[in-house]
């Protein structure tokens, strides 16, 4: 046979089984159908119908190409008819219901959000478009003490129609980049979030570093993204600081971080607590709030991180450091009882080189590295869970937090600044 026949016959058997695999799925569809769930919500119901679609583990995770999964498909009736979004359609990821609304209101997701309500006995249905950065992703930012919340985001899963519904936990919506819906009036903000640019200058502003809302106002006006953008004056590297985004205006401005004065590795570090200690709300002469650095604030002691970076581990690392930072990390670990160097983990021919250390059932490493790019003249030092095993994996995780913490004393002693890499 020759090669061009060997690969029609493939093509044939391919297109033959999926052809196959979709026979299959559609002899589900109709008891699928017949398990459709529904919701009341005011003058709108909810209709939940499971569907299956391929898992997407073939071939690499899975052996199976016709293997698939129970997700679920919304659709939405508003007084018994089918409610239908301008170049959306009638089917959604999602549909969730907002609590503290005014009146009956749903969020659909599909990609992006469409706003559906009734007013004035009249159905209202407003497609948004949230230009975030990522999926239908949208952060409460007064629902932790007033200030924001964990984003969330949806995608295509399979929903419990009675609990995974609800959308509750503020007032004030992040919509991705561009929309804030105040839920309690269903008012929606245009907003901006970066300066904008001056023709004929250079453009020297800040980018948002992501959608993420580090900080709300005292007043529920603005809230604070994280920014940075490269530093042209020195040719090398980036300059930070935050992006202040005011709701009522729709516009945005910028306040520059000295990293010096102000100690951060990256915009991570500029979260809620770092933003309270280094800048203060106040009110202009037209009683406007307004985001400025707070005078003679002391710098925070340096510290480290906790990961998750897969498979229920966590690592903890400390960036922008010199390399000689782990001679002192490794004796913050062997310090712990019953912990001793031990052979390379990677190959144990190679005998103890002092960055594999044993601490009971856990084998952790240690690591210095290198900087990413040739100007940078820092490290980041680490430790780290060389194997995962299900049995040990809480312990394991327990003693790099003890780590992590003994570690963070250290730092906050000041008797290693001279490591720390600020310029």
């Amino acid at each position: 046979m020759k090669i061009t026949d060997k690969r029609d016959f493939l093509r044939r058997i391919a297109i033959g089984l999926f052809g196959l695999a979709a026979v299959l799925l559609a002899a589900f569809a109709p008891t699928l159908a017949s398990q459709a769930q529904t919701i009341q919500h005011g003058p709108f119901e909810i209709v939940a119908s499971p569907r299956r679609v391929s898992s997407g583990t073939f071939p690499n995770i899975g052996g199976n190409p016709f293997a698939t999964v129970e997700v679920t498909s919304f659709a939405l009736r508003w007084r018994g008819r089918s409610v239908q979004v301008p170049g959306r359609g009638d089917r959604f990821w999602q549909a969730l219901r907002l609590v503290g609304a005014p009146q009956p209101a749903i969020l659909l997701v599909e990609r992006d959000f469409t706003l559906v309500s009734e007013q004035n006995g009249e159905l209202r249905v407003q497609p948004l478009s949230s230009q975030s950065s990522s999926l239908a992703e949208a952060q409460w930012l007064d629902s932790k003490a007033g200030q924001p919340g964990a984003p969330q985001s949806w995608g295509i899963s399979k929903v419990d129609l009675a609990t995974q519904t609800v959308l509750q936990g503020g007032r004030f919506l992040l919509l991705g980049s561009a929309l804030v819906l105040d839920v309690s009036s269903l008012q929606l903000h245009k907003v901006e979030p970066w300066v904008p640019m001056v023709p004929g200058k250079p453009v020297t502003d800040l980018s948002r570093d992501g959608d993420l809302a580090r900080a709300f106002s005292p007043g529920r006006t603005q809230y604070v993204l994280a920014g940075s953008q490269n530093d042209y004056a020195r040719g090398h590297g980036e300059i930070y600081g935050l992006l202040v985004v005011d709701m009522l205006r729709g516009t945005a401005y910028e306040l520059r971080a000295d990293r010096r004065r102000m100690p951060f590795a990256d915009t991570q570090d500029m979260d809620l607590r770092w933003i309270d200690h280094y800048f203060v709300w106040q009110r202009d002469a037209g009683g406007q709030e307004r985001l400025v650095p707070r005078v003679g604030a002391q710098a925070l002691p340096w510290r480290g991180r906790l990961t998750a970076p897969s498979h229920g581990t966590i690592e903890y690392h400390v960036e922008r450091v010199q390399p000689a930072l782990l001679e002192h990390l490794r004796r913050v670990v062997l310090a712990l009882p019953g912990a001793a160097l031990a052979p390379d983990w990677i190959d144990p021919r190679r005998g103890i080189d002092g960055n594999t250390v044993r601490v009971g059932p856990c084998l952790l490493g240690l690591s210095a590295r290198e900087a990413g790019m040739p100007e940078e003249k820092f490290s980041r030092v680490g430790v780290y869970i060389t194997k995962d095993e299900p049995a040990t994996r809480e312990q394991c995780n327990e003693t790099v937090r003890r780590i992590a913490a003994a570690m963070d004393v250290e730092l906050a002693t000041g008797r290693h600044n001279r490591l720390i890499v600020l310029d």
